[in-house]
């Protein structure tokens, strides 16, 4: 029940008792008097003119709860037209000029579709703006749009989502906050279909594995992915993102240092560890064995970190605090089993 209904039963319960059940008491006392016909005609007419008082008082109410409804039955439709409005504008100056349009004018549009709870156009509309081929706006305005797909709760415009983010995944810089979501930045969404989830995990291997491998490129991919394991709950996600975890873990020993900090959020490399002594087969063969695969590149990929003078490397400063978590051969992708 909502609050104008309880507003609306709370006043026709303070009519009734205000002009009804008071002047029915005053009626019965006179009544009670035999020979006092004065007060009876006095009572009765006090209570008919309550009665009278009552209806006239429980109309007004109802008409104005009805003139209330009605009016935010408008704002209500007016906001959809103003949003259905802004929605068909941006697709026309898409359609009639998309060739002179700047990709300045295309992000703006798209991220103010974005803020009209329209994140399914923009993503959809995305696919023809962020391809290999002919990229219209940027990575970064591209990955906004796409991290406003992912928090939706459209099943569909998430699915979209991840499908973009992995088609463009290899072009994405893993220690460029700006080039991942900030949806699945160390945080996870376990409502995501199974799909969806292939795509994302699958997106955050290859843009690791795109790169050469650095300090801040393993930072990275750990944290991300122990965000996975902690906030899913599904055991076959769980045990897959735990294998990987594991073949990232004799570089991440090589580190000599056992803590990824953030402000006051923390992971410590023995949470990571233990991620690590979760790690299962997936019942599906298939899957599995394109998860080991995956998991071996990843080794092969973080091995010659251990042979690097990490002494020399020198960082930018905002990569030690890189997405952290609170504590507590090309292979077929592994989406290909997924379900939307």
């Amino acid at each position: 029940m909502d609050r104008e209904n309880v507003k609306w039963i709370v006043g026709c319960l303070g009519v009734l008792i205000a002009v009804v059940l008071v002047p029915l008491l005053l009626l019965v006392g006179p009544l009670n008097q035999p020979n006092n016909a004065a007060d009876h005609l006095g009572a009765v007419l006090v209570f008919v003119g309550s009665l009278v008082t009552a209806a006239v008082s429980f109309i007004s109410i109802t008409v104005k709860r009805e003139s209330d409804q009605r009016l935010t039955r408008e704002h209500d439709d007016e906001e959809a037209r103003l949003r259905l409005e802004a929605v068909t504008q941006a697709g026309a100056l898409f359609s009639s000029n998309s060739g002179l349009v700047q990709p300045a004018s295309i992000a703006s549009s798209l991220l103010s579709l974005t803020s009209l709870d329209r994140a399914d156009f923009a993503v959809a509309l995305l696919v023809d703006f962020w391809s290999d081929h002919d990229k219209k706006v940027s990575t970064e305005a591209a990955i906004l749009v796409i991290d406003s797909a992912l928090r939706s709760v459209q099943p569909q415009a998430r699915l979209v989502a991840a499908e973009l983010l992995c088609r463009n995944s290899g072009n994405l810089d893993p220690c460029q906050s700006l080039h991942w979501p900030s949806a699945i930045d160390g945080c996870w969404d376990a409502s995501f279909s199974a799909k969806t989830k292939l795509l994302l995990i699958e997106a955050l291997l290859n843009m690791t594995l795109s790169k050469p491998v650095t300090e801040s490129a393993l930072r990275s991919i750990a944290v991300r992915l122990y965000g996975i394991y902690r906030y899913d709950d599904d055991p076959c996600v769980r045990g897959c993102v735990a294998k990987l975890i594991k073949s990232l873990i004799e570089a991440l020993d090589g580190l000599h240092y056992r803590n990824f900090m953030q402000g006051n959020q923390i992971v410590m490399l023995s949470d990571l560890e233990g991620a690590a002594r979760e790690r299962a087969d997936n019942p599906d063969d298939f899957l599995n064995r394109l998860a080991n695969r995956r998991s071996r590149k990843l080794a092969e990929w973080a091995k010659p970190l251990s042979d690097k003078d990490l002494a020399q490397e020198d960082a930018p400063l905002a990569e030690s605090v890189l997405n952290p978590v609170p504590v507590q051969g090309a292979a077929a992708p592994l989406a290909v089993l997924g379900r939307s």
